[in-house]
C-alpha cells in the first residue's frame, strides 16, 4: 500500500484528501477543498494561495483513481463539479437515508446526472482483487443529534496493511467512533481531530475532555504505526497545549502521533504562521491539563449534560499525566 497525503488542514487548507494505491487499484478519499478560516494566521491572499495549488492537487488525485470515496457532502471533503468524476466509481455516504436536509441537496446536485458508477457505502465493503474497501454505519458529525448530519468513516485493506480514515467525527466525543477503530484494528489512522477554532460557542469544553480522553484510550488500545491527527485541529494554533494530555501520553509511550506537515518534514502551517505573523483570535490562553479537564467533567456531571461514568474514565485515562 502506498499512501499520498494529498490536501491537509496542516498544509493549510481545509482538507482531509488521501491517495491509497494498492496493487489492484487507486483510491482518492474526501477530495473536497475550503480555504483556511479567518482566524487561521495567514493573509487571505496566501490561503487562497494554497487553495489554488492543492485543488490542483486534488483534481490530479480525483483523475488517477478508479475509486473515489466521498464520507459526505460538505465542500472540503468533496469538489462539487460532476465532471471531474466522470468514468469513474463513487462509493459514497448514502445520499436519501441517514442524511440532513443540507447534505441530501448536495448530493442530489452532484449525483443526479453524474457520468459515474455511483454506490451508496454506508455498512457495506467492496472487494477490488485483493483490496477490500469497507464502510462504518452513519456516524455523528460530532456530537450526537448535531445539525452537521451524518459521515462514514472508510478502511482500506490490501492484505498486507490496513488504514482507517475517520472523516469528521469531531475527535472522536462520541464512543461509537473509539470502539469502531479499536475493532477494524488498522496499521494507519488518519483522524479529523476536535474543532477547537470554534471552543467556547459551537464546541463546548467538555466534549474537548472527552475527546482527549477518547484519542488516548485510541493510543492505548490499538497497535498503529502511524496515527495522523489534522483536519480541524489543525485551524487552530493552541492546538498543543489544548490536547496536551494526548501529547504527553504519546511522547511518554513513542506513539507515532503526527500531522500531515510532519510526516513529510514541514512544521504546520497554523504554527507557521503564528511565529511569523503574531496571533489572531487567541492572545492568551491555558493549557488544558488534566486539572482542568477534570473540573470541566465535573461540571458536566453536575449540570447532568454527560453521565457520571466519564469522570472514571477520566481518572483512570489520565493517570499520571499532570
Amino acid at each position: 500500500m502506498h499512501v499520498e497525503y494529498v490536501a491537509f488542514d496542516s498544509l493549510g487548507v481545509k482538507s482531509s484528501c488521501v491517495k491509497i494505491e494498492t496493487d489492484d487499484v487507486v483510491i482518492t478519499i474526501d477530495p473536497g477543498i475550503a480555504e483556511e478560516v479567518d482566524s487561521f494566521p495567514l493573509p487571505l491572499k496566501k490561503r487562497m494561495e494554497l487553495r489554488r495549488r492543492y485543488a490542483n492537487s486534488i483534481k490530479k488525485a480525483i483523475r488517477d483513481a478508479d475509486i473515489v470515496v466521498i464520507s459526505h457532502y460538505h465542500y472540503d471533503h468533496h469538489i462539487p463539479d460532476k465532471n471531474l468524476y466522470r468514468g469513474k466509481t463513487l462509493l459514497v455516504k448514502d445520499p436519501v437515508r441517514n442524511i440532513n436536509s443540507s447534505q441530501r441537496k448536495r448530493a442530489e446536485e452532484l449525483l443526479i446526472t453524474i457520468e459515474a458508477n455511483v454506490k451508496a457505502a454506508d455498512g457495506r465493503e467492496f472487494r477490488f482483487g485483493d483490496t477490500k474497501i469497507w464502510f462504518s454505519k452513519p456516524l455523528w458529525h460530532g456530537v450526537e443529534g448535531t445539525n452537521l448530519g451524518k459521515v462514514i468513516m472508510v478502511g482500506v485493506d490490501d492484505g498486507s496493511k490496513k488504514l482507517l480514515h475517520t472523516s469528521d467525527v469531531d475527535g472522536p466525543i462520541l464512543e461509537a467512533p473509539v470502539k469502531i477503530i479499536k475493532d477494524y484494528k488498522p496499521d494507519i489512522i488518519i483522524i479529523d481531530g476536535p474543532p477547537t477554532y470554534i471552543l467556547g460557542y459551537l464546541h463546548s469544553y467538555y466534549n474537548l475532555a472527552r475527546s482527549t480522553i477518547n484519542l488516548i484510550k485510541i493510543m492505548e488500545e490499538t497497535d498503529a504505526e502511524l496515527i495522523i491527527l489534522d483536519h480541524h485541529l489543525l485551524r487552530d494554533y493552541r492546538y498543543r497545549d489544548l490536547l496536551y494530555p494526548s501529547y504527553l501520553y504519546a511522547e511518554r509511550n513513542s506513539v507515532n502521533l503526527k500531522t500531515v506537515a510532519e510526516l513529510l518534514g514541514f512544521k504546520p502551517a497554523v504554527l507557521e504562521g503564528f511565529e511569523r505573523n503574531g496571533p489572531t483570535k487567541w492572545r492568551t490562553w491555558q493549557r488544558f491539563d488534566s486539572r482542568g479537564i477534570m473540573a470541566v467533567l465535573q461540571n458536566a456531571v453536575k449540570h447532568r449534560l454527560i453521565s457520571r461514568r466519564w469522570l472514571k474514565e477520566a481518572r483512570e485515562t489520565l493517570a499520571d499525566l499532570d
